[in-house]
């Protein structure tokens, strides 16, 4: 089918988008508030007009203006969002106050105002569990104090940095950053009794809109890409829908000799063009220039490894502590499917044979973009879009799943 319209809220660089248009979904509008994501999304989909894209908040996104410029949104048939999760994720402090935890009100509110025949909401695993305290009951007093803790935290955990790579002790700064912990931990307790499960809130929004919801977390692997990161998908079908909604079938497997092996990074190597993607050539492909005593330490790190497996026996002046980053201190295994690609250039994980972080452009072929795809932006900035992106793959296998219930 190739007259199935979506629309993308938060929609990035486009790994999801990609994998709706590989299916032929013809584009309603985007939407993002960062700018750099959306001159790439732009730069690599050139058909996109002005009136489809919406550089802005979310919140200031709504039919009316939707409509006043002329945007095709009559008869949605996918509205996708892959709302912030920086809030939710197991690897942030999960702060309940945080204002982007409460975007998925907005979200809902253009479910409600364009009534698309299916709502997608994609997010980390965190979200099953993530509580929030109604936006009427947030006591400034409370917030500020909360939010000081966070800063005092952030402070001290880069002083504690700064430590360890001098080869200082911070047994001090650890303590201080444990209290406040406890500290922070006793905020929120004391509000239980206030908090509420945004992912029921979402499914009961969901049920009064008029739509039926289907909640599954999807390895990405398990459709055929190079990365294994997991996502919980939600799919909302409109009430009027009589098909019921069926999650995509795993295509690839390690243990399912009727299927495939899945796709390892070495697979996602294979793909990159020894003349496109020269350094001279491509810019996504250029590597980071790590200093001696960062090469020394990646050196002897063994494939498949990370620092903690050879912390010991490390000389010295190589020694990190205990608290280190799954990033760039992980070497990858060539022969499997690479683990989630934390956002950030300094947590791109190690190449499994040179001692180097992986490139932008080995991270994009890992998450599913082609060879050929540009990436705007400074450095940090083109890796954080990658890491923020839908595996393509992913998207692909979800999209498939939605043809078969709107034909």
């Amino acid at each position: 089918m190739t007259n199935l319209k979506i629309a993308e809220t938060f929609v990035g660089c486009g790994g999801a988008h990609l994998g709706f248009k590989n299916n032929g979904f013809k584009t309603s509008f985007v939407n993002d508030v960062w700018d750099e994501s959306m001159i790439t999304l732009q730069n690599n989909f050139k058909e996109l007009k002005d009136n489809q894209v919406y550089l802005c908040d979310i919140r200031q996104l709504n039919k009316k203006k939707l409509l006043d410029n002329k945007t095709e949104i009559e008869n949605l048939d996918v509205l996708f969002g892959g709302i912030v999760c920086c809030g939710f994720s197991m690897a942030g402090n999960r702060n309940p106050f945080d204002e982007r935890n409460y975007l998925y009100i907005d979200q809902l509110r253009l479910v409600e105002e364009l009534k698309p025949k299916i709502s997608i909401i994609e997010n980390v695993k965190g979200f099953i569990s993530m509580k929030l305290v109604e936006k009427d009951d947030h006591n400034k007093l409370i917030v500020d104090e909360y939010k000081k803790l966070l800063d005092k935290n952030k402070s001290l955990n880069g002083e504690k940095s700064s430590r360890r790579k001098a080869n200082k002790n911070y047994d001090d700064i650890s303590l201080l950053v444990k209290e406040n912990d406890g500290k922070m931990k006793k905020i929120i307790n004391e509000i239980e009794n206030k908090q509420y499960n945004v992912l029921d809130r979402i499914k009961e929004s969901y049920n009064k809109l008029g739509y039926k919801v289907y909640q599954k977390v999807l390895n990405a692997s398990d459709y055929g890409s190079y990365t294994k990161r997991e996502r919980l998908i939600l799919v909302a079908v409109r009430n009027d829908i009589t098909k019921e909604y069926v999650f995509p079938e795993p295509t690839h497997s390690d243990s399912d000799d009727s299927l495939p092996n899945k796709q390892t990074l070495n697979d996602a190597l294979n793909l990159l063009d020894s003349e496109k993607n020269s350094i001279h050539n491509d810019i996504d492909n250029k590597p980071m220039n790590h200093n001696k005593k960062t090469v020394d330490r990646f050196s002897r790190i063994p494939e498949g490894k990370s620092i903690k497996d050879v912390i010991n026996e490390l000389p010295e002046e190589l020694k990190i502590s205990n608290f280190f980053s799954r990033g760039n201190t992980q070497r990858l295994d060539r022969n499997k499917p690479v683990p989630t690609l934390v956002p950030g250039h300094s947590n791109f994980p190690i190449h499994p044979w040179e001692h180097r972080s992986i490139t932008v452009r080995e991270a994009g072929l890992v998450t599913g973009f082609p060879n050929d795809f540009k990436f705007n932006g400074y450095h940090g900035s083109r890796c954080t879009q990658i890491g923020n992106a839908v595996p393509v793959h992913l998207s692909d296998a979800i999209a498939k799943s939605i043809i078969q219930i709107l034909q």
